[in-house]
């Protein structure tokens, strides 16, 4: 097992197209992704409510297809004349789609951009620009290389004043446990998780406060997922789910896997039934960290 965990578990990003079919399962079986969007709306508006000399520049790592930016933009919009926006995304789906949103469902007279193909180690590898107002990461801080050094990459780009906006999967939601439960069975060592896209809130707290990094955290409502077709033999949606709830291609095909991961999912610790549905619950947890003038 150890063998399997190793080299497969938490790596489904690895495989795209997989990952794709995997997620719109996972989106399925969600009951309100809205109470992240709402929550990043009013951290933002918070967290970019300074003055500054000038444009505002903003950093998006992982930017995407626009849904979690497009609100960030909105607020931007009604605090700051000009905002100038980099998007590091390294898909050119994700980035056209980026693209729409911004020709379709916002204003862009305050707006401008510099759109860039290129994962996170790639921009951070090249010689700095001016530093940034607002540099965030919304639920992608899963999938880079190294999170410590993504993070303080992150805040060496920060301009004094400005703030770094995280959003990930709280260390506490029951999803969150239930995924380290795991791990810890399989015999994952803190360290190999960490090299996964298994990632949660707690991970970055701990980086920043080992950099003496203050920061204050917010938390979503929490969130219901059905997750009964995961039981279900044959079924192939919850196949799909449970992949992408260990974040792993083709976890269902892996017997022994499989019934570590079901084992603990209807534990009562991680999830309740309601009915006839098994359900677990998750939430996201909002990380700002603040650059004080004196800080490097």
């Amino acid at each position: 097992m150890e063998t399997v965990v190793t080299g497969e578990i938490g790596g489904i990003a690895r495989r795209p197209q997989h990952y794709e079919i995997a997620y719109k399962s996972y989106l399925d079986a969600c009951s309100g992704r809205q109470y992240y969007l709402q929550l990043l709306g009013e951290t933002i508006a918070t967290a970019s409510d300074g003055e500054v000399n000038g444009c505002f520049r903003v950093l998006s790592i992982g930017g995407g297809s626009g849904e979690a930016d497009s609100v960030i933009l909105r607020k931007l919009q009604e605090i700051h004349h000009n905002t100038h926006v980099i998007v590091v995304e390294p898909s050119e789906d994700y980035i056209s789609e980026y693209k729409h949103v911004v020709d379709n469902e916002l204003h862009i007279g305050r707006l401008t951009f510099d759109w860039l193909q290129e994962r996170a180690e790639e921009y951070f590898s090249q010689e700095a620009a001016d530093r940034c107002h607002l540099i965030h990461a919304i639920h992608v801080l899963y999938h880079v290389d190294d999170l410590s050094t993504t993070l303080m990459n992150m805040w060496a780009a920060l301009a004094d004043g400005g703030s770094m906006v995280v959003m990930i999967e709280s260390g506490k939601s029951n999803l969150a446990r239930w995924r380290l439960k795991v791990m810890e069975a399989l015999g994952v060592s803190e360290d190999k998780r960490l090299a996964t896209c298994l990632r949660v809130s707690t991970d970055v707290m701990k980086i920043l406060d080992d950099n003496n990094i203050d920061y204050s955290v917010t938390s979503t409502s929490p969130e219901a997922m059905d997750v009964t077709n995961c039981f279900k033999k044959g079924s192939e949606s919850g196949e799909l789910l449970l992949d992408f709830l260990i974040q792993t291609a083709y976890a269902s095909l892996n017997p022994e896997l499989r019934s570590v991961l079901l084992k603990y999912l209807k534990s009562h610790e991680f999830s309740t039934k309601n009915d006839d549905k098994v359900i677990i619950t998750q939430y996201t947890d909002v990380i700002v960290a603040k650059k004080n003038c004196t800080e490097p």
